[in-house]
């Protein structure tokens, strides 16, 4: 996911805080939810979303009773070879906090660096939250 950002232009860009940040989050959440519930999708194993013309992959990292890690990607087919499919893989790790009704999205880079700036957290999330809405309208 390479979405150009000009925090500057945006809404959410106009004041990065955690405030701001937790909002983010929580949008985030029900639009992840809004995508569930559309789509019957297990949770809790390696399954898709079906839109009108891509499928996104979920594959589930960890699953507990009020948190869950996975991913999300986009499944390809070589329309050369029928049988032919591929995967590009992400760097976006998601967590999805059922219980505080949250979605925090992280890069790998992110989730290895504890003292990553909020600025740089609020990118990312937003990011997310632009991609899950064209996801949805799709």
């Amino acid at each position: 996911m390479n979405i150009n950002l000009d925090m500057k232009q945006h809404k959410w860009g106009a004041s990065i805080n955690f405030k701001n940040l937790m909002k983010l989050y929580e949008s985030n959440y029900h639009l992840v939810n809004k995508m569930f519930s559309s789509n019957s999708v297990s949770k809790n194993k390696f399954s898709a979303f079906v839109g009108e013309r891509q499928v996104l992959q979920y594959e589930p990292i960890a699953i507990s009773k009020y948190t869950s890690i996975f991913k999300l990607y986009f499944k390809f087919q070589n329309f050369k070879v029928q049988k032919e499919e591929y995967y590009i893989k992400p760097h976006i790790i998601f967590t999805l906090y059922n219980d505080a009704k949250l979605l925090e999205a992280k890069t790998i880079k992110q989730s290895r660096d504890f003292d990553c700036s909020i600025k740089e957290k609020f990118k990312t999330n937003l990011a997310v939250l632009l991609w899950l809405k064209t996801w949805l309208k799709t």
